[in-house]
């Protein structure tokens, strides 16, 4: 017996592919090139609630068939979710962190340490993962100061909420290049990239956001 199909899984894709599609992935790049640099983006994808439209377009724009993706708990309990992604992306789900290209969080205050992830090799560094986590609000804040490639001397920049390890863990991220995982950061309406170059010197030692309690791998 076939079920019956999920019609609001089958809604709420980019509107016009191509060109939304290309215009994000401009976006991308141009954060990467620009570490810290909160860069603006418009979307009219409407995935499931869990995930925030912007996240639906980007991982829309990126993943593909060929490139395994891992959900945090929270998303990977959507049923809605996942069927959303297999409709309008077609990506693998990824059992583990390390066999993911993608891995996306439904909050930078939950967040796996860094070191379950992929972090390509020395011949191969490109076969790493590319974390894509959701928070409230990008600015300026004095938070931390990124120094780097493609940071003109040092940028103030703040992630809300973030995990209070999050810095002292990118220090280990760095550590390992050429290795390494990338980071897009990702608000309701802008995003920000970390590249595995940029250097995160912490200016406030509070927080912007309270702990989380450390999540559960799958």
């Amino acid at each position: 017996m076939f079920s019956e199909p999920n019609f609001e899984a089958m809604q709420g894709g980019l509107g016009n592919p191509v060109m939304q599609s290309q215009a994000i992935f401009r976006a991308i790049m141009d954060a990467m090139a620009r570490p810290g640099t909160i860069i603006p983006v418009q979307t009219d994808a409407r995935p499931p609630a869990s995930l925030i439209p912007l996240s639906g377009a980007i991982i829309a724009t990126l993943a593909d068939a060929d490139t395994p993706l891992w959900l945090d708990r929270k998303l990977a309990d959507d049923k809605t979710l996942i069927e959303w992604l297999t409709f309008h992306v077609g990506a693998p789900l990824a059992v583990e962190p390390s066999q993911a290209t993608f891995s996306v969080f439904s909050s930078g205050a939950d967040l796996l340490p860094l070191e379950v992830f992929a972090k390509g090799s020395q011949d191969y560094p490109d076969r790493s993962t590319t974390l894509i986590i959701q928070v409230e609000k990008l600015s300026n804040q004095r938070l931390w100061s990124l120094s780097g490639p493609g940071i003109k001397d040092s940028n103030d920049f703040a992630v809300e909420p973030i995990s209070p390890l999050f810095a002292s863990q990118w220090a280990d991220n760095n550590d390992l290049y050429p290795r390494g995982v990338d980071v897009i950061v990702v608000a309701p309406d802008a995003i920000a990239c970390l590249p595995r170059t940029t250097k995160i010197t912490v200016l406030d030692p509070k927080p912007l956001s309270k702990p989380a309690s450390k999540p559960e791998e799958r």
